[in-house]
């Protein structure tokens, strides 16, 4: 699995000797596999955050646009959000952490502060029902702070997909009379590669096997 590191790029925060650089916030995600219920998923986007940060790291007047005026909920959200984003240092002591016990790649976003439209945490436009990791609670964890992550099953790829997607592929090239020699397992990189570049799976008419 690859591993890197990638910052997308913006704030001011006192640094020693009293000048001032760019504070910066993010929102990290790893994308890996997961099993559940004996089904294998690809392409699980795990979002980590900070679980256990009670104070902000600068005023949150600098983090929260209009943060005097916001009323609640509002104002909770906000705070909520802004909380649980990770700084440069703690992203890249996760990263080290992922990449060396569970060789994850770690995706830091820069946050735009301060933020104008607070969501709220968890915030999904689907609805969706979050699992949640407990990071910070396995054993070994060496962080000196508290991060733990959510995902969602929603649109990832599934094992009954990609045996679904290699049997399409299969059936296609008998229906084209086009010889081949492929393996089934160079047919499931296509399938994943389809589905990490377009987002397309292949599902079955049957549902007790879709």
């Amino acid at each position: 699995m690859k591993r890197r590191f990638h910052v997308i790029a913006g704030g001011s925060a006192p640094t020693a000797g009293g000048s001032l650089r760019p504070l910066r916030l993010y929102r990290a995600y790893s994308v890996g596999e997961v099993e559940r219920e004996r089904i294998r998923y690809y392409g699980v986007r795990f979002h980590w955050y900070r679980l256990d940060r009670t104070e902000p790291v600068v005023p949150f007047e600098r983090l929260i646009a209009g943060y005097e005026r916001l009323k609640e909920p509002a104002r909770r959200q906000a705070v909520e959000q802004v909380l649980r984003y990770l700084t440069e240092e703690e992203v890249w002591g996760l990263r080290t952490y992922l990449r060396e016990r569970h060789g994850l790649e770690v995706i830091a976003e820069e946050v735009p502060l301060p933020i104008e439209v607070p969501t709220g945490p968890f915030h999904s436009p689907y609805g969706e029902v979050y699992e949640f990791l407990e990071l910070s609670e396995q054993e070994g964890y060496p962080l000196p702070y508290k991060i733990w992550g959510y995902y969602s099953l929603r649109g990832c790829l599934s094992g009954p997909n990609l045996t679904h997607g290699v049997r399409f592929l299969q059936r296609a090239l008998e229906r084209l009379k086009i010889r081949h020699t492929f393996r089934p397992e160079e047919l499931e990189g296509v399938v994943k590669a389809v589905y990490f570049e377009e987002g397309l799976v292949v599902t079955s008419r049957n549902r007790e096997v879709s």
